[in-house]
């Protein structure tokens, strides 16, 4: 059973601009996501469907980001490429609370856009 949806949509160059910044990838990227984003040198594409992915899962979990941290949703990737939600903090408690089991999205790009759908199962 769907218990919640979210998406997001955002301005590659928004995020191009963020990055200039470190402490932007520090508040926003877990050590992990900041690690794929370094080896991918920064590629703004692949922050801002991260970003996105982060607004939407929020937006699932019905809480927004004002009571869960960026980093405590981390969007990661399997070996093929697939990208996946690990959910640390209040967002992890937001999600048992809710009755979530597990946790969906599909990211997509292109050169000025970046978008996340988020899909919760309880």
């Amino acid at each position: 059973m769907i218990i919640g949806i979210g998406l997001d949509l955002i301005e590659v160059a928004r995020v191009r601009k963020a990055l200039e910044n470190r402490r932007f990838l520090a508040r926003v990227y877990s050590p992990e996501e900041q690690q794929y984003l370094v080896k991918h040198n920064l590629n703004a594409m692949s922050a801002a469907g991260m970003f996105a992915a982060k607004e939407a899962v929020a937006k699932a979990l019905g809480s927004g980001l004002g009571r869960i941290s960026w980093t405590e949703i981390e969007v990661l990737r399997e070996e093929s490429g697939r990208p996946y939600v690990r959910l640390t903090g209040n967002a992890r408690q937001r999600l048992m609370d809710i009755g979530g089991i597990s946790v969906h999205i599909s990211i997509t790009h292109i050169k000025e856009y970046a978008a996340a759908q988020a899909v919760i199962e309880g």
